[in-house]
């Protein structure tokens, strides 16, 4: 079974949608601020519907899978086969210290918020969309820093792959706070701190061809490895690039398109004719929601190269690769040549 990528919905410092963040990888040029600064929580007046939520990030989330969906997306499968994984790496942890320093700081009897409690589980965006959307198939929150894209998307792959889901809506979010912003830097991480949300609609090619959606990409492979050290990460990110382009039927030559977490291309034996794309330089660092904005990249520049021939002989390969300094390496491989269905 050929897994794809049918739909995305983004938000990103360069604004809500996948328009704005398109045209902002496209020119490459930095942006100035993190934070996505179109998206409210809160209505500018009475007679708008706003997304009200207790924590901005699960708003995010919800707001952007409700664009992905639209009313008749999902009208194909029974509501048992429609599946969700979203993850986060850092979802609820504001929330919890801000109702740990309340417990210490706020007045009796009630000393905290109640209405923040919820928020504190790390699976509150998920169950909430679930119910939100009608999808009562299997529902999952995973975290791997960095990586936690690729996590999302390798767990989706398997519940198609399984039978478990005819759908599944997949994707990363993460917030900016001054909480997060702190413990970045005291990690020594260099990108500045950045938000966004990214989901996509992930099902078998042939079901995206039937109901006449476009492919955006192909999930060939996903590999993700661990190291104990450090300097051990080129290697071990090395070999699971090796391992994803032998499972993906692909050379090294094959990859016309790198999109790197940060600087981990260096030490990846790639010929010198592979076009380099780092989107934490352009929108930051958003950290969780990092590789669904490095497979959004991808997607995002396939039609802007009109001599893709010649640079990718291979017809769109697209790898994505990510780093977390917790010890997790990951890949992804994407053809992106848009081979997979109509509309491409």
């Amino acid at each position: 079974m050929n897994t794809v990528i049918s739909a995305m919905a983004l938000m990103s410092p360069a604004g809500v949608g996948a328009g704005p963040f398109g045209e902002a990888i496209r020119a490459g040029v930095p942006l100035p601020g993190g934070a996505v600064e179109d998206f409210r929580t809160e209505a500018p007046d009475p007679s708008a519907r706003p997304v009200r939520l207790v924590d901005r990030p699960s708003a995010m989330a919800i707001a952007a899978i409700g664009d992905l969906l639209g009313p008749d997306v999902l009208a194909g499968w029974p509501p048992h086969r429609r599946a969700l994984v979203l993850g986060s790496g850092a979802a609820g942890i504001d929330q919890s210290m801000t109702l740990t320093r309340d417990s210490l700081t706020r007045p009796r009897p009630d000393n905290v918020n109640p209405a923040l409690v919820p928020a504190c589980v790390m699976n509150y965006a998920s169950a909430q969309a679930a119910m939100a959307f009608d999808l009562r198939g299997p529902n999952a929150t995973v975290t791997a820093g960095a990586a936690t894209g690729l996590a999302a998307l390798r767990y989706a792959r398997r519940l198609l792959a399984s039978g478990r889901a005819d759908a599944v809506v997949c994707g990363a979010y993460e917030d900016l706070n001054d909480r997060r912003a702190a413990i970045a830097e005291a990690a020594g991480r260099e990108a500045r701190p950045a938000e966004g949300c990214g989901v996509f609609l992930v099902e078998p090619a042939e079901r995206a061809r039937s109901h006449g959606r476009p492919v955006l990409a192909e999930v060939l492979a996903l590999e993700s490895r661990v190291f104990d050290e450090p300097c051990h990460a080129p290697a071990v990110l090395d070999a699971a690039v090796r391992r994803a382009l032998r499972t993906g039927g692909a050379a090294p030559e094959n990859v016309g398109l790198l999109v790197p977490s940060g600087q981990e291309d260096a030490g990846l034996r790639l010929p010198a004719h592979t076009r380099v794309l780092r989107p934490s330089e352009i929108v930051g660092d958003a950290f969780g929601a990092a590789a669904a904005l490095q497979v959004a990249a991808a997607i995002a520049v396939r039609d802007a190269s009109r001599e893709r021939a010649s640079l990718d002989p291979a017809g769109g390969l697209a790898l994505i690769t990510t780093i977390d300094t917790d010890g997790h390496a990951a890949c992804c491989l994407l053809r992106t040549g848009g081979r997979g269905g109509p509309g491409t």
